[in-house]
C-alpha cells in the first residue's frame, strides 16, 4: 500500500494530473458558493424571535453547522468531483508504470457523471447521518475516519476497476481486498483532513489505488487476460 503511495506522489508533477486538480477545484468552488448562496437564503426565511439573544445564538449555531460541514464535506466533494476526470488520470498512471498491459476499456461520460453523482449524494447522506456525532471532540475523528474510510476505499476501486472489469468481477476483486482497500481508505481520508495536502489527496489516492488494483489483480502484459 505505502509502494503505491509513494509512486503516486512521484507522478504529481504529470501534466494530466495537474490538469484534473485545477478543474476539480473550479467545479469544488462553484459548487459551495451555491450551497453558500443556498444555504444564507434558506436562513433568511427563518423568523426572528423576541428575544434577541436567541436569535444571536441560532445565527451563531447555523454559521458554526456550516462551516464545520463545509470542512468535513469540502474533500469529500472534490473527491467525488475528481471522479469525472478519473480516466486522465488512471490512463497517464497506466501509460507511464504499465505500458505493456492491456488498456482499459472507455468508460462513458454519462456514467462517470452519474456514478460522482451516486458517490456525492451518499457521502453527504451518510455525514449527515452523524453529523451530531461530529460536535463531540475525539469522537468525531473516529467516526470520519472509519465512516469515509469505507466510503472512499469502496467507490477508488470500483472507479479504477470498473475501466477493466464487469461489475460482479470487481464486487469480487474488492471483497477479496477489502481489509487493504479499508485501510487505504483511512489513510486516504486521513490525508483528507489535512490543509493543503486535501487538495492534492484524492489525485494522489486515485493513482495509488490504480497500483493497489495492479498489484492485487495483476499487471498483465498485452493479449493476455487479466487474473486475480
Amino acid at each position: 500500500m505505502f509502494s503505491a503511495i509513494s509512486k503516486a506522489i512521484g507522478q504529481l508533477d504529470d501534466k494530466a494530473f495537474r490538469s484534473v486538480l485545477l478543474k476539480a477545484l473550479a467545479l469544488t468552488a462553484g459548487i459551495f458558493i451555491l450551497v453558500g448562496f443556498g444555504a444564507s437564503e434558506a436562513f433568511s426565511l427563518v423568523p426572528e424571535f423576541e428575544y434577541g439573544w436567541l436569535n444571536t445564538v441560532i445565527s451563531f449555531l447555523a454559521g458554526l453547522g456550516f462551516l464545520l460541514g463545509g470542512f468535513f464535506l469540502f474533500p469529500l466533494v472534490i473527491s467525488a468531483l475528481i471522479g469525472l476526470f478519473l480516466d486522465d488520470i488512471s490512463d497517464a498512471v497506466e501509460r507511464k508504470h504499465y505500458p505493456q498491459d492491456d488498456p482499459a476499456h472507455d468508460v462513458p461520460i454519462l456514467s462517470s457523471i452519474w456514478d460522482a453523482v451516486k458517490f456525492l449524494a451518499l457521502v453527504i447522506a451518510c455525514n449527515l447521518i452523524v453529523l451530531p456525532l461530529y460536535f463531540i471532540p475525539v469522537i468525531n475523528l473516529f467516526v470520519y475516519y472509519l465512516l469515509n474510510g469505507y466510503l472512499i476505499s469502496r467507490e477508488y476501486f470500483q472507479m479504477v476497476a470498473i475501466r477493466h472489469h464487469d461489475v460482479e468481477e470487481v464486487t469480487r476483486l474488492r471483497k477479496t481486498n477489502a481489509s487493504e482497500l479499508y485501510l487505504m481508505g483511512i489513510v486516504i481520508a486521513f490525508s483528507l483532513t489535512i490543509p493543503i495536502l486535501n487538495l492534492i489527496a484524492p489525485i494522489v489516492a486515485t493513482a495509488a489505488m490504480v497500483h493497489l488494483y495492479k498489484k492485487r489483480v495483476g499487471s498483465v502484459p498485452k493479449s493476455r487476460e487479466l487474473v486475480a
